[in-house]
Parts: C-alpha cells; sequence; structure tokens
C-alpha cells in the first residue's frame, strides 16, 4: 500500500524575503555602528609610535593651523588664555593638560602658549599624537 501525501515539501526560498532581510540587516547595521571620530575641532595631529590613550575628561588646549586657540572647545585669544585655564583649573584641579595642535603649527607659538599655561598654575602638559599603523 502507497502512502501519499498531500501537500508537497516547498523547496525552495523566496528571492523576496531575502531582499527583505538583507536589507533589514543592513539597516541594522548602519544604525547600530559607531563611528569613531574626534570630536570638535579637526586637526592633523603629529603621527607617533610611542602615542598612548588618556582621558577625555583632561583640560584640552587646541591649536589649529590657521593659528587659533580653543580651550575646551571654546575659542580664546592668546590674552585671555593664562586667565581662563586658571578658571578653570580652580573649577576642576590640576588636572594635566592636553595639546593637540595642529602638525603645521610653528614650534614657537607651541612654546608661548605652554609657557603662559605654566605660568597659570598647570603641572602637566601632555602633546596629543596620533599613532603610526
Amino acid at each position: 500500500m502507497e502512502v501519499k501525501r498531500r501537500h508537497e515539501r516547498i523547496s525552495y526560498i523566496s528571492p523576496i524575503s531575502i531582499a527583505d532581510v538583507v536589507l533589514l540587516l543592513i539597516i541594522f547595521f548602519l544604525l547600530t555602528s559607531t563611528y569613531v571620530l574626534e570630536p570638535g575641532i579637526k586637526v592633523k595631529l603629529p603621527r607617533s609610535i610611542s602615542s598612548e590613550v588618556t582621558a577625555e575628561k583632561d583640560i584640552q588646549v587646541t591649536i589649529t593651523s590657521a593659528g587659533k586657540l580653543f580651550l575646551n572647545q571654546k575659542e580664546v585669544t592668546l590674552e585671555e588664555f593664562s586667565s581662563r585655564l586658571s578658571e578653570i583649573i580652580e573649577r576642576v584641579g590640576n588636572k594635566p593638560i592636553i595639546i593637540r595642535a595642529d602638525k603645521g603649527v610653528y614650534v614657537d607659538r607651541l612654546i608661548m602658549i605652554m609657557d603662559r599655561a605654566r605660568l597659570a598654575g598647570v603641572e602637566q602638559l601632555l602633546i596629543a599624537t596620533r599613532r603610526i599603523e
């Protein structure tokens, strides 16, 4: 006696279903992926083999290639730099200062800013670099 099946198995997968699943996966990965970007002012940091990662909560001084000076993402003039830095040190304590200077900045400008930071009471200065890959 032979048993007949009433329903036959579907042996293919609908291409429309696969396209829907792939589209949903692409959308999911685009929305959930994180891009590692440096926030704030764009500077081309010098390269170094021995660069280390530091905390973002440190005080940051940024010097752009155009010569603009920023203290914690806020533009300041050279004349008001020391007083604003002193205010920040009084408020948050004497934390290390990270200097993010564009690689096109002249050394004398960098040294002038470092001297003013020392006169404002900064004990530790760090120069930001990017790692050579």
